[in-house]
């Protein structure tokens, strides 16, 4: 349950920000966000990804040649943004 929720926050985070689009960085100048396990990731066996320890929640960030201020202040707000969203069941928030 506690790896569905991370995933899910994963998913929020990435959604929240708004200069880095969602998608597979391909060495653009441009920044990006990408979520490999319901990307590229996805179709690798789960027990194959277990045992590499690849995790579901993972976010990749691809920083372009945009302000630095500006990219930090983006993903500063989503990480206020992602967690309001997410459900955490009470065993779990302590």
């Amino acid at each position: 349950m506690l790896t569905a929720i991370r995933t899910q926050l994963s998913r929020r985070l990435a959604e929240a920000t708004r200069i880095f689009p969602i998608t597979v960085s391909f060495g653009s100048v441009n920044s990006s966000i990408n979520l490999p396990g319901c990307m590229s990731h996805k179709s690798i066996p789960v027990q194959l990804a277990q045992s590499k320890h690849l995790p579901s929640d993972l976010v990749l960030l691809s920083v372009g040649i945009e302000d630095a201020d500006d990219l930090l202040e983006d993903l500063e707000q989503a990480l206020e943004v992602a967690p309001g969203s997410v459900p955490v069941p009470a065993a779990v928030a302590g």
